[in-house]
């Protein structure tokens, strides 16, 4: 995955497969009232909100709500992305509630039961073999795209039960366009 060289329209990421949770994101940004309707009757995050919507999708991902330090802002080019934030948003680190993160393990846990092909796999095993996974952003023009690296028990993405092609949210100011 790292054999381009970074570039501002390029950037290498380790939470790539944090794209596979993009049918929760919703509800969940819903149920910790983090959306509001923008000017054009959009929803969008509440401006307030936005680092803490970029550091619970890092939680999701590897239990943390911190990225490296050295690497901060390349590593959470996707959550912002996902969030329909610029990749320039300042996310800085919030203190997450007991209540935000029990929400995002159930979210986890739904992601397990709703993809019976991973059978009863861990909220950490499910992190380590698909959330942090290596992958490459790249932005042209209005176009954004996601390669995630491929791993043997990629086989099981055939039996995954929602599109993953194309993510789309209302607040996202354009497509992401998902290779796994």
């Amino acid at each position: 995955m790292n054999d381009a060289a970074p570039s501002p329209d390029i950037a290498c990421i380790g939470n790539a497969g944090l794209a596979l949770l993009h049918p929760f994101l919703p509800p969940m940004f819903q149920r910790l009232d983090l959306l509001t309707t923008g000017g054009d009757g959009r929803p969008q995050l509440r401006g307030e909100h936005g680092a803490r919507a970029v550091r619970l999708l890092q939680y999701l991902v590897d239990g943390s709500s911190d990225a490296p330090q050295q690497e901060q802002e390349q590593a959470l080019s996707l959550n912002k992305l996902l969030c329909g934030l610029p990749l320039d948003f300042p996310a800085a680190a919030v203190d997450l509630g007991q209540d935000e993160l029990a929400l995002c393990d159930q979210l986890l846990h739904a992601v397990i039961v709703n993809w019976p092909a991973i059978g009863a796999v861990s909220i950490t095993a499910l992190r380590a073999t698909f959330l942090q996974r290596e992958g490459r952003l790249q932005w042209r023009d209005a176009d954004a795209t996601l390669a995630v690296q491929r791993r043997t028990v990629d086989v099981l993405m055939r039996q995954l039960p929602w599109s993953l092609t194309i993510i789309l949210h209302p607040w996202m100011p354009q497509p992401l366009h998902v290779t796994w």
